[in-house]
């Protein structure tokens, strides 16, 4: 009988470990899974952050590569005559963007140069070692300068030619008109020209 109620006890003990091994093994297996749902839900919460980011990075992107395009105002120094005509004047104004047309609209602003002028090409290149611009006008440059006398002349071709080398950094200029060289009633131009004092 003893050995009965032994066995009997081993059982019931035998099914106590095994009930509380399972419970075990379910409370590891619910944990697990909870432990999986969390890792899920950060790895999701991390993946929308870097998205996020990425989206924030392609628009900052997108706006520097915009406001990159976009023409900036820039600030350059234009040379005119003074009011008695004895000596140049130098004024820093703002211009749209940095172009030959702009630097030109900026002369006719002052009233250095006549509003009907125009260019028909600009280019800066290299001769003889010495940077140097190509300037050629329409007809109605040639028509304003000879309509000019000799001091009016001067001012108004060294107004041109000190702005354009100030503005373009470049050291001589060429200046024509319908690609021939300017030619007026009191001179020719056929050559390079530099800073006029």
């Amino acid at each position: 009988m003893k050995k009965i109620m032994l066995s009997c006890l081993f059982l019931v003990v035998m099914l106590c470990l095994t009930a509380c091994n399972k419970t075990s093994d379910e409370s590891q297996a619910l944990e697990t899974s909870i432990e999986k749902e969390q890792n899920v839900e950060e790895d999701t919460k991390k993946n929308e952050e870097s998205i996020e980011t990425k989206k924030e990075i392609d628009e900052d992107i997108s706006n520097n590569e915009t406001q990159e395009s976009l023409p900036q105002p820039v600030s350059i120094t234009i040379y005119y005559s003074n009011d008695d005509a004895t000596a140049f004047t130098s004024e820093e104004v703002q211009i749209n963007s940095l172009s030959p047309e702009e630097v030109l609209n900026a002369l006719i602003e002052k009233g250095a140069i006549a509003a009907d002028v125009e260019i028909l090409s600009f280019e800066t290149t290299t001769v003889d070692g010495k940077s140097t611009i190509l300037l050629d006008f329409n007809d109605a440059f040639a028509s304003y300068i000879s309509s000019m006398g000799s001091t009016g002349e001067y001012f108004v071709m060294g107004s041109i030619c000190n702005t354009f080398l100030d503005v373009y950094d470049c050291e001589q200029i060429q200046v024509t008109v319908d690609g021939d060289t300017l030619s007026t009633g009191h001179a020719e131009y056929p050559g390079y020209m530099t800073t006029f004092s």
